[in-house]
Protein backbone atom coordinates (compact mmCIF):
# COMPACT_ATOMS: atom_id res chain seq x y z
CA UNK A 1 0.00 0.00 0.00
CA UNK A 2 1.46 3.37 -1.07
CA UNK A 3 0.34 6.46 0.83
CA UNK A 4 1.52 10.05 1.25
CA UNK A 5 2.93 10.76 4.70
CA UNK A 6 2.56 14.07 6.52
CA UNK A 7 4.72 14.05 9.68
CA UNK A 8 3.92 17.61 10.70
CA UNK A 9 6.01 19.95 12.82
CA UNK A 10 5.80 17.95 16.06
CA UNK A 11 7.11 14.71 14.60
CA UNK A 12 10.14 16.47 13.17
CA UNK A 13 10.95 17.88 16.60
CA UNK A 14 9.67 17.01 20.08
CA UNK A 15 7.88 13.84 18.93
CA UNK A 16 10.71 12.39 16.85
CA UNK A 17 10.15 8.99 18.47
CA UNK A 18 6.57 8.97 17.19
CA UNK A 19 7.84 9.58 13.66
CA UNK A 20 10.52 6.88 13.86
CA UNK A 21 8.23 4.24 15.36
CA UNK A 22 5.48 5.04 12.84
CA UNK A 23 7.82 4.60 9.88
CA UNK A 24 9.23 1.29 11.17
CA UNK A 25 5.85 -0.17 12.09
CA UNK A 26 4.25 0.80 8.79
CA UNK A 27 7.18 -0.67 6.90
CA UNK A 28 6.68 -3.97 8.74
CA UNK A 29 2.97 -3.92 7.90
CA UNK A 30 3.53 -3.29 4.19
CA UNK A 31 2.38 0.32 4.29
CA UNK A 32 4.79 2.38 2.18
CA UNK A 33 4.99 5.95 3.48
CA UNK A 34 6.13 8.68 1.10
CA UNK A 35 6.78 11.96 2.89
CA UNK A 36 5.09 14.91 1.21
CA UNK A 37 7.88 17.04 -0.35
CA UNK A 38 8.09 20.67 0.81
CA UNK A 39 5.11 20.27 3.14
CA UNK A 40 4.13 23.23 5.29
CA UNK A 41 2.68 23.55 8.79
CA UNK A 42 -1.03 22.73 8.84
CA UNK A 43 -1.77 25.60 11.23
CA UNK A 44 -2.76 23.48 14.21
CA UNK A 45 -3.95 24.43 16.65
CA UNK A 46 -4.44 28.19 16.52
CA UNK A 47 -4.81 29.17 12.85
CA UNK A 48 -8.46 28.16 12.49
CA UNK A 49 -9.46 30.37 15.42
CA UNK A 50 -7.73 33.40 13.88
CA UNK A 51 -8.33 33.18 10.13
CA UNK A 52 -10.53 30.52 8.55
CA UNK A 53 -9.25 31.08 5.03
CA UNK A 54 -5.63 30.88 6.19
CA UNK A 55 -6.34 27.68 8.10
CA UNK A 56 -7.96 25.94 5.13
CA UNK A 57 -5.37 27.37 2.77
CA UNK A 58 -2.40 25.99 4.70
CA UNK A 59 -3.73 22.46 4.60
CA UNK A 60 -5.05 22.81 1.04
CA UNK A 61 -1.54 23.42 -0.23
CA UNK A 62 -0.42 20.14 1.35
CA UNK A 63 -3.32 18.32 -0.30
CA UNK A 64 -2.30 19.78 -3.67
CA UNK A 65 1.25 18.52 -3.12
CA UNK A 66 -0.08 15.01 -2.53
CA UNK A 67 -1.92 15.11 -5.83
CA UNK A 68 1.37 16.07 -7.51
CA UNK A 69 2.82 12.84 -6.05
CA UNK A 70 0.19 10.88 -8.00
CA UNK A 71 -1.21 9.57 -4.74
CA UNK A 72 -4.81 9.82 -3.62
CA UNK A 73 -4.50 9.22 0.09
CA UNK A 74 -2.52 10.92 2.84
CA UNK A 75 -1.96 9.89 6.44
CA UNK A 76 -0.59 11.67 9.48
CA UNK A 77 0.07 10.33 13.01
CA UNK A 78 -0.62 13.75 14.56
CA UNK A 79 -4.18 14.27 15.75
CA UNK A 80 -3.95 18.04 15.32
CA UNK A 81 -2.63 17.74 11.76
CA UNK A 82 -5.27 15.13 10.97
CA UNK A 83 -8.05 17.41 12.19
CA UNK A 84 -6.87 20.38 10.12
CA UNK A 85 -6.05 18.40 6.97
CA UNK A 86 -9.31 16.47 7.08
CA UNK A 87 -11.27 19.66 7.70
CA UNK A 88 -9.68 21.28 4.65
CA UNK A 89 -10.36 18.16 2.57
CA UNK A 90 -14.04 18.15 3.50
CA UNK A 91 -14.46 21.91 2.97
CA UNK A 92 -12.84 21.83 -0.46
CA UNK A 93 -15.28 19.11 -1.52
CA UNK A 94 -18.30 20.96 -0.16
CA UNK A 95 -17.58 24.63 -0.86
CA UNK A 96 -16.60 25.63 -4.41
CA UNK A 97 -16.64 29.34 -3.56
CA UNK A 98 -14.15 28.83 -0.72
CA UNK A 99 -11.98 26.71 -3.00
CA UNK A 100 -11.93 29.47 -5.64
CA UNK A 101 -11.01 32.09 -3.03
CA UNK A 102 -8.11 30.02 -1.69
CA UNK A 103 -6.87 29.27 -5.22
CA UNK A 104 -6.78 33.01 -5.90
CA UNK A 105 -5.07 33.85 -2.63
CA UNK A 106 -2.49 31.06 -2.85
CA UNK A 107 -2.00 31.12 -6.60
CA UNK A 108 -2.38 27.35 -6.95
CA UNK A 109 -4.88 24.93 -8.44
CA UNK A 110 -6.83 22.82 -5.96
CA UNK A 111 -8.75 20.73 -8.48
CA UNK A 112 -6.72 17.61 -7.75
CA UNK A 113 -6.55 18.37 -4.03
CA UNK A 114 -10.25 17.64 -3.73
CA UNK A 115 -9.59 14.02 -4.62
CA UNK A 116 -7.11 13.40 -1.80
CA UNK A 117 -8.46 11.41 1.14
CA UNK A 118 -7.03 12.05 4.62
CA UNK A 119 -6.85 9.46 7.40
CA UNK A 120 -5.11 9.28 10.75
CA UNK A 121 -2.42 6.59 10.83
CA UNK A 122 -4.38 4.61 13.42
CA UNK A 123 -7.30 4.49 10.99
CA UNK A 124 -5.07 3.41 8.10
CA UNK A 125 -3.57 0.57 10.12
CA UNK A 126 -6.89 -0.69 11.45
CA UNK A 127 -8.68 -0.48 8.09
CA UNK A 128 -5.89 -1.55 5.73
CA UNK A 129 -4.26 -4.17 7.97
CA UNK A 130 -6.81 -5.01 10.66
CA UNK A 131 -6.45 -6.95 13.89
CA UNK A 132 -5.55 -10.23 12.21
CA UNK A 133 -2.86 -8.61 10.10
CA UNK A 134 -1.39 -6.99 13.21
CA UNK A 135 -1.46 -10.27 15.13
CA UNK A 136 0.53 -11.94 12.37
CA UNK A 137 3.44 -9.57 13.04
CA UNK A 138 3.47 -9.95 16.84
CA UNK A 139 6.58 -11.72 18.10
CA UNK A 140 6.64 -10.44 21.69
CA UNK A 141 3.02 -10.04 22.82
CA UNK A 142 2.20 -7.49 25.50
CA UNK A 143 0.49 -10.15 27.58
CA UNK A 144 -1.08 -8.91 30.80
CA UNK A 145 -0.16 -5.27 30.25
CA UNK A 146 -3.03 -3.07 31.45
CA UNK A 147 -3.22 -0.01 29.25
CA UNK A 148 -5.49 3.02 28.96
CA UNK A 149 -6.22 3.66 25.28
CA UNK A 150 -6.30 7.44 24.98
CA UNK A 151 -7.72 8.64 21.67
CA UNK A 152 -8.05 12.23 22.84
CA UNK A 153 -10.45 14.80 21.43
CA UNK A 154 -9.31 15.35 17.82
CA UNK A 155 -9.09 11.96 16.08
CA UNK A 156 -12.83 11.25 16.23
CA UNK A 157 -14.33 14.76 16.48
CA UNK A 158 -16.28 16.36 15.02
CA UNK A 159 -17.99 13.28 13.64
CA UNK A 160 -18.91 14.95 10.31
CA UNK A 161 -15.22 15.73 9.70
CA UNK A 162 -13.32 12.83 11.27
CA UNK A 163 -15.61 10.08 9.92
CA UNK A 164 -13.73 7.56 12.05
CA UNK A 165 -14.67 5.56 15.14
CA UNK A 166 -17.13 6.74 17.78
CA UNK A 167 -16.62 10.34 18.97
CA UNK A 168 -17.53 9.58 22.58
CA UNK A 169 -16.54 5.94 23.07
CA UNK A 170 -13.84 5.15 20.47
CA UNK A 171 -12.70 1.54 20.28
CA UNK A 172 -10.15 1.36 17.45
CA UNK A 173 -7.16 1.90 19.72
CA UNK A 174 -8.50 -0.65 22.22
CA UNK A 175 -8.79 -3.21 19.43
CA UNK A 176 -5.25 -2.52 18.27
CA UNK A 177 -3.89 -3.03 21.79
CA UNK A 178 -5.84 -6.28 22.07
CA UNK A 179 -4.21 -7.46 18.85
CA UNK A 180 -0.83 -6.85 20.51
CA UNK A 181 -1.87 -9.02 23.46
CA UNK A 182 -2.45 -6.18 25.93
CA UNK A 183 -5.47 -5.67 28.16
CA UNK A 184 -7.17 -2.30 27.56
CA UNK A 185 -8.81 -1.00 30.72
CA UNK A 186 -12.34 0.39 30.84
CA UNK A 187 -12.10 4.04 31.77
CA UNK A 188 -14.02 7.29 31.53
CA UNK A 189 -11.57 9.66 29.82
CA UNK A 190 -10.47 7.93 26.62
CA UNK A 191 -11.86 10.76 24.46
CA UNK A 192 -11.54 13.69 26.90
CA UNK A 193 -9.35 16.72 26.25
CA UNK A 194 -5.98 16.97 28.01
CA UNK A 195 -5.93 20.76 27.70
CA UNK A 196 -3.20 20.73 25.05
CA UNK A 197 -4.44 23.86 23.33
CA UNK A 198 -3.71 25.84 26.51
CA UNK A 199 -0.20 24.44 27.04
CA UNK A 200 1.40 27.86 26.68
CA UNK A 201 -1.44 30.26 27.48
CA UNK A 202 -3.02 28.80 30.63
CA UNK A 203 -1.09 26.04 32.37
CA UNK A 204 -3.60 25.84 35.21
CA UNK A 205 -6.17 24.45 32.78
CA UNK A 206 -3.64 21.92 31.51
CA UNK A 207 -2.80 20.76 35.02
CA UNK A 208 -6.50 20.43 35.83
CA UNK A 209 -7.59 18.57 32.68
CA UNK A 210 -4.42 16.52 32.48
CA UNK A 211 -4.83 15.59 36.11
CA UNK A 212 -8.34 14.32 35.42
CA UNK A 213 -7.01 12.07 32.65
CA UNK A 214 -4.21 10.67 34.82
CA UNK A 215 -6.53 10.10 37.77
CA UNK A 216 -9.11 8.31 35.62
CA UNK A 217 -6.40 6.03 34.24
CA UNK A 218 -5.03 5.33 37.72
CA UNK A 219 -8.45 4.45 39.10
CA UNK A 220 -9.00 2.08 36.18
CA UNK A 221 -5.81 0.22 37.06
CA UNK A 222 -3.81 1.26 34.00
CA UNK A 223 -0.05 0.77 34.02
CA UNK A 224 0.45 3.26 31.18
CA UNK A 225 -1.52 5.57 28.92
CA UNK A 226 -1.33 4.96 25.18
CA UNK A 227 -1.51 8.11 23.05
CA UNK A 228 -2.09 8.79 19.36
CA UNK A 229 -1.37 12.53 19.52
CA UNK A 230 1.98 14.28 20.14
CA UNK A 231 0.30 17.14 22.01
CA UNK A 232 -1.49 14.75 24.37
CA UNK A 233 1.68 12.76 24.95
CA UNK A 234 3.78 15.84 25.61
CA UNK A 235 1.21 17.41 27.92
CA UNK A 236 0.65 14.35 30.06
CA UNK A 237 4.35 13.48 30.18
CA UNK A 238 5.92 16.89 30.76
CA UNK A 239 3.19 18.12 33.14
CA UNK A 240 2.97 14.92 35.15
CA UNK A 241 5.24 16.16 37.93
CA UNK A 242 3.28 19.41 38.26
CA UNK A 243 0.04 17.43 38.33
CA UNK A 244 1.42 15.14 41.04
CA UNK A 245 2.45 18.16 43.13
CA UNK A 246 -1.01 19.72 42.68
CA UNK A 247 -2.91 16.56 43.56
CA UNK A 248 -0.52 15.07 46.08
CA UNK A 249 -0.58 11.73 44.23
CA UNK A 250 2.34 9.89 42.63
CA UNK A 251 1.10 8.62 39.26
CA UNK A 252 4.29 7.51 37.53
CA UNK A 253 2.25 6.61 34.44
CA UNK A 254 4.31 6.35 31.23
CA UNK A 255 2.63 8.08 28.27
CA UNK A 256 3.52 5.90 25.29
CA UNK A 257 2.67 6.22 21.61
CA UNK A 258 0.67 3.32 20.17
CA UNK A 259 3.28 2.85 17.44
CA UNK A 260 6.01 2.42 20.07
CA UNK A 261 4.08 -0.46 21.62
CA UNK A 262 3.45 -1.98 18.21
CA UNK A 263 7.18 -1.85 17.54
CA UNK A 264 7.96 -3.58 20.82
CA UNK A 265 5.47 -6.33 20.03
CA UNK A 266 7.05 -6.65 16.58
CA UNK A 267 10.44 -7.27 18.30
CA UNK A 268 12.03 -3.85 17.82
CA UNK A 269 14.07 -2.72 20.83
CA UNK A 270 12.90 -0.03 23.26
CA UNK A 271 15.70 2.27 22.03
CA UNK A 272 14.71 1.76 18.40
CA UNK A 273 11.21 2.84 19.41
CA UNK A 274 12.58 5.90 21.22
CA UNK A 275 11.18 4.89 24.59
CA UNK A 276 14.31 6.30 26.23
CA UNK A 277 13.12 9.79 25.20
CA UNK A 278 10.05 9.68 27.45
CA UNK A 279 10.25 11.67 30.70
CA UNK A 280 8.15 9.17 32.65
CA UNK A 281 10.21 6.05 32.07
CA UNK A 282 8.42 2.84 31.05
CA UNK A 283 11.51 0.73 31.81
CA UNK A 284 10.17 -0.88 35.00
CA UNK A 285 6.92 -1.80 33.28
CA UNK A 286 8.71 -3.23 30.25
CA UNK A 287 11.10 -5.27 32.37
CA UNK A 288 8.20 -6.77 34.30
CA UNK A 289 6.86 -8.08 30.98
CA UNK A 290 10.20 -9.22 29.60
CA UNK A 291 10.29 -6.47 26.99
CA UNK A 292 13.42 -4.65 28.11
Amino acid sequence: MDIAYFPGCSLHAMAHEYDTSTRLVCQRLGINLYEVPDWNCCGATAAHSLDHHLSVGLSSRNLALVKDMNLKQMTTPCAGCFNRLKTASVELKQNDDLTAEIEKLAGISLTGAKEVEVAHTLQVIMEAVGMEGIKEQVIKPLNGMKLAAYSGCLITRPRAIAQFDDPEQPVALDHLLQALGAQPVHWSHKAECCGGGFAASDTDIVVDLGGQVLEAARQAGAEAIVAACPMCQTNLDTRQRAIEDERGIKYNLPIVYFTQLMGLAFSYSPRQMGLNRLLTSPTTLLRSRGLS
